[in-house]
């Protein structure tokens, strides 16, 4: 290998280290991802993926027993790609992106409503039952770490996938009949966090990296 060869090879790699630096720093909270198979993984059948979708948990008890149930072979057969616990560093992904999981579809048929389950990558935030909190009194809310995990997530796959911004809804909008989750979630926040994490890569990275 020639000298000039070697030096060429030697920056592209220091590049490719000090972009991956500037990544893991702008989404710092990927980092705690771990792996939790879950049982009803299914094909796309070829349908490509537009769209997030943003869902509140319906409490089971606890978030070891949320997180087991989605990802068990449960008799609601549903699950979830990712799941964002309450507490700090409570991230997993249940299924693969490019695989498809019941979690966005239209299984009693309600007119008008689309089944969304090929097209999308669904993300589960776990919190009490709304019903439950409300007749206690007490907020229905998300915590720090799913504002930020939530916002590194959507946009390390809006990125990956080429995913318009539009296209990251909440489940009550695209099943407004039967679902409002999630509730309580600060859309305002949310989307300001995603707009600092696109403009600092973007300074840092390149006009690549922000999100369209």
């Amino acid at each position: 290998m020639a000298f000039g060869d070697a030096v060429g090879q030697a920056i592209n790699f220091g590049r490719q280290v000090a972009t991956t630096g500037a990544y893991a720093l702008a989404v710092p909270s990927l980092l705690h991802l771990k792996q939790k198979p879950a049982a009803w993984v299914f094909p796309r059948y070829g349908k490509a993926i537009d769209e997030i979708v943003l869902h509140g948990t319906e409490s089971k008890v606890s978030q070891v027993k949320s997180l087991d149930y989605l990802a068990s072979k449960n008799g609601d057969q549903h699950s979830i790609h990712y799941w964002i616990g309450r507490d700090f560093g409570l991230l997993y992904q249940l299924v693969a992106e490019d695989k498809s999981t019941p979690h966005a579809g239209n299984p009693d048929n309600i007119p008008k409503v689309e089944d969304h389950n090929f097209r999308s990558i669904g993300i589960e935030m776990y919190q009490w039952d709304p019903d439950v909190l409300r007749a206690k009194k007490l907020p229905v809310d998300f915590t720090d770490w799913q504002y930020d995990a939530v916002a590194q997530l959507v946009y390390d796959i809006c990125h990956r996938r080429g995913i318009k911004r539009s296209m990251v809804v909440g489940h009550g909008m695209i099943n407004p009949v039967q679902r409002a989750d999630p509730q309580g979630f600060d859309w305002p926040r949310f989307n300001r966090l995603l707009d600092q994490i696109s403009a600092r890569l973007g300074v840092l990275l390149g006009d690549d990296f922000k999100l369209g």
